[in-house]
């Protein structure tokens, strides 16, 4: 045996096991890099003013696709991922895995709906809301009401009104 042939065959039989592990993705993993590719793309179109493609100039429109390609690859990057070997996996998923990878979605959208709504909590109070009837300040709108008045402005429940349990109702002044 030749050497060039001998190092052609020690090369093919390092490098085919790699090949093949280097192209499979977890229905996981190809849900997170699905759910950052379009949230980046938004991104990008959002930038742009949510227009379609046919409201664009053709300078923009070429801006903004590169500016979509430039985001999609960033991701790849971010996820160590070749944008090929995605878009192979991708292709020859059947419809099994594309089950899988719905499902990987539905769970990590539940996830981050479920971290987003663990932080607002915490704001729910936003103390005493200002109630104006009007279009502003300077110009007010008064329904029902007689010149010389004086401005009434109510605090708390209206007369009549039971506070929810575990709350103490404030005195109403009339």
């Amino acid at each position: 045996m030749s050497r060039r042939l001998s190092v052609l065959l020690l090369s093919t039989w390092l490098i085919t096991p790699t090949l093949a592990l280097a192209g499979e993705l977890s229905p996981e993993q190809l849900a997170r890099i699905k759910r950052a590719e379009k949230a980046a793309v938004d991104k990008v179109n959002a930038a742009h003013g949510n227009k379609k493609s046919s409201e664009l100039s053709a300078a923009e429109r070429r801006d903004m696709i590169r500016e979509q390609q430039e985001a999609v690859r960033k991701v790849m990057d971010e996820h160590g991922v070749s944008a090929k070997d995605y878009a192979r996996q991708s292709a020859r998923m059947g419809p099994k895995q594309n089950e899988q990878v719905a499902a990987a979605e539905k769970a990590l959208a539940e996830k981050e709906k479920a971290a987003g709504a663990a932080k607002p909590a915490k704001d729910k109070e936003p103390g005493e809301i200002q109630i104006q009837e009007g279009f502003n300040e300077e110009n007010p709108v008064m329904l029902e009401e007689e010149e010389g008045a004086p401005v009434m402005v109510e605090h708390g429940l209206p007369a009549g009104e039971e506070a929810p349990a575990g709350e103490e109702a404030a005195p109403v002044e009339e």
